[in-house]
């Protein structure tokens, strides 16, 4: 185990297991809890505005029916979305990307924003992967080449990736990491705005997966690669720490796991209970100093 390390406690969608997901109630209760960040997911409303909401439809967590993509941003927030959580959260909103962060710089709590992927683009990433060959995006012809190539695509990960980066802009003062499942949203935020941390996301055990995801960690040269439960081992873990990639696993909610991949080597914990979490971490002496993303 590394000396002095410090895990920290991302709650998904903010603190979800308590307050309605991906609301200004469950990014204020993730930051009373102690948090060290909340986790969000933003897609595109049929105007063009950036809300925060994961599913592609709006039954699971609105009273509202259909697809976000079919309504406004004033359509979209004429909608309850705390009440199906219980009635104290009645008149949730959706919130918009913006408000979100405006309200993490209010709370001082970081923000991971994850950019949902909205096409597969296998054709995409097999191009350009071949087109990059051992290369790295550092090189400022092939970082030019790979934009280059997501523009020319038409891939719908391009309008929405812009908006993400335009809302992100500018706001140096905060703590903020954009992540994605998608390379393509990682190579538009990696090689158009270089200065912001970037991390992929990734799931299952698939070695051939796995290792494209470490090709795209790698080509891209990502701060981080995220993966599920069920993706890391030990040897992964130490990999990724040699090659200097920090780690945030996703969705533990368990105690023994949490604890299990605390002590395995992890950075940061992404969880629905934010306040169990900090228990377990607390209780294993894992719980330092605060330090820089």
């Amino acid at each position: 185990m590394r000396r002095e390390r410090r895990v920290e406690v991302i709650a998904h969608r903010g603190a979800s297991e308590q307050a309605p997901e991906n609301t200004l109630a469950a990014f204020r209760r993730a930051a009373e809890l102690g948090a060290d960040w909340f986790e969000l997911d933003c897609t595109l409303a049929r105007d063009g505005a950036l809300v925060v909401i994961h599913d592609d439809s709006l039954e699971r967590t609105t009273d509202g029916a259909g697809p976000v993509a079919a309504r406004t941003l004033a359509e979209l927030q004429a909608l309850d979305a705390g009440a199906w959580k219980h009635e104290r959260y009645r008149g949730e909103r959706i919130p918009t990307l913006s408000e979100a962060l405006d309200l993490a710089r209010e709370l001082g709590i970081g923000v991971y924003v994850e950019v949902k992927p909205c096409a597969h683009d296998v054709e995409l990433r097999r191009a350009l992967l071949e087109r990059a060959g051992a290369q790295r995006v550092r090189d400022e012809a092939l970082s030019a080449a790979l934009l280059d190539g997501i523009e020319r695509s038409g891939s719908p990960h391009v309008p929405l990736t812009r908006a993400a980066l335009a809302a992100l802009r500018g706001r140096t003062a905060q703590r903020l990491v954009l992540q994605s499942f998608s390379p393509i949203v990682c190579a538009l935020a990696a090689c158009a705005a270089p200065e912001l941390r970037v991390e992929l996301l990734a799931e299952g055990q698939d070695p051939a997966a796995w290792a494209e995801a470490l090709r795209w960690v790698e080509l891209l040269d990502l701060s981080g690669l995220n993966p599920g439960q069920r993706a890391l081992s030990p040897a992964r873990v130490a990999a990724l720490t040699a090659a200097g990639r920090s780690i945030a696993v996703w969705t533990v909610n368990e105690p023994e796991a949490m604890a299990h991949f605390a002590r395995l080597g992890v950075d940061r914990l992404i969880t629905d209970r934010p306040d169990v979490c900090l228990e377990v971490l607390e209780s294993a002496g894992l719980r330092g100093p605060a330090r820089d993303p």
